[in-house]
């Protein structure tokens, strides 16, 4: 019961929030609500398979965009995808060195702060790698810098897409959406299983897109309220992680995290223009497409600026799956090179 009127409170200051026009606002709102919440009364309830269901929603509703999804559009990006691969990695390499050697952080916190991936993504690293809290208060800045400036370009006619009403889908499709969160469920067990972070938003991507593209998914969008509910359970579990943070702390770590996502966007920025000049694309939506993160604020962007949202969620995808699979990669390959090396010195 507690923990319903938890949320409950969440919701209404979420809502408070939106209600006023604050970009994500039950986003903000609840993750405001629950950082007070935990620092002031230690109250941050146990969310079991809270993480999962984020991370479900958000890739579902993020494979459902992929319905336009088309071979020669894939031919088409294959160059811009390239110089993305080498633009993250010059963000994760500028970002890093800015945070070790400016401000004097570890190697380890310097990458955890810097790893681009989707907010349920970076969460889940967080809490897999045990990260401190300033790398904690670096991603919420991420996200608040990214919001409120990509904000900046949506259009205030812009209105919200229409959805399907969800009780009038034949019965054959209903069937498929059980399958696909059956499946979603599985694999993402199985890819836990391989330490990839975030697997049930990494299969639920994949998964929703091949079922799009085969037809099984007519007219389904995911409902409004599972968006939002995904929005305050994502808020409460990262407002928890304000525990250890004090007040002193979250002002000079957010300064520092303010400088370094600043960085990353005048290299996604110096990226977009050179990639501007070279394919005849746009630079708002290369800008887009290389910039750290905030899939859920960047998507709201290319919808209500008219972009081309394929393009633009074709990169998001990309950098997603990369990023969720090179640390277990990674990590495997370093267990059997130490193990190779134990070997060599056992003979």
């Amino acid at each position: 019961m507690k923990t319903l009127a938890y949320l409950a409170c969440l919701t209404a200051v979420g809502l408070v929030l939106r209600v006023a026009g604050v970009p994500h606002g039950l986003l903000l709102g609840a993750i405001l609500a629950a950082s007070i919440a935990t620092s002031r009364f230690g109250f941050a309830p146990r969310l079991r398979f809270g993480l999962e269901f984020v991370q479900i929603v958000l890739g579902t509703a993020t494979g459902l965009l992929f319905r336009s999804w088309d071979t020669q559009m894939v031919v088409s990006i294959v160059p811009s995808l390239g110089v993305l691969l080498v633009c993250l990695a010059t963000q994760i390499v500028v970002g890093s060195l800015w945070l070790s050697r400016v401000s004097g952080w570890n190697r380890a916190d310097s990458l955890l702060a810097v790893y681009p991936g989707a907010l349920a993504a970076v969460f889940d690293l967080l809490e897999s790698e045990r990260a401190s809290a300033k790398v904690i208060v670096v991603h919420l800045v991420r996200l608040l810098s990214i919001t409120v400036l990509v904000s900046c370009f949506i259009p205030a006619q812009a209105g919200a897409p229409q959805q399907a009403a969800v009780a009038a889908l034949p019965v054959d499709t209903w069937l498929a959406l059980a399958a696909l969160v059956a499946l979603c469920v599985l694999a993402g067990r199985a890819l836990l299983g391989l330490g990839v972070p975030a697997p049930f938003m990494i299969t639920a991507i994949v998964l929703t897109g091949v079922f799009v593209r085969a037809g099984w998914l007519h007219d389904v969008e995911v409902p409004a309220w599972c968006v939002d509910a995904a929005s305050v359970i994502l808020g409460a579990l990262i407002g928890a992680q304000f525990r250890q943070i004090t007040l002193a702390d979250g002002l000079r770590y957010g300064r520092t995290g303010l400088a370094c996502i600043a960085l990353m966007l005048t290299v996604a920025g110096a990226f977009a223009w050179g990639m501007a000049r070279l394919s005849g694309y746009g630079v708002l939506p290369l800008w887009l497409s290389y910039a750290p993160g905030a899939i859920e604020t960047i998507t709201i962007v290319a919808y209500g600026g008219g972009l081309n949202v394929v393009f633009v969620l074709s990169h998001h995808l990309t950098r997603l799956v990369v990023l969720h699979f090179a640390p277990a990669a990674l990590a495997r390959a370093r267990r059997r090179r130490m193990l190779a090396i134990d070997g060599g010195d056992a003979t």
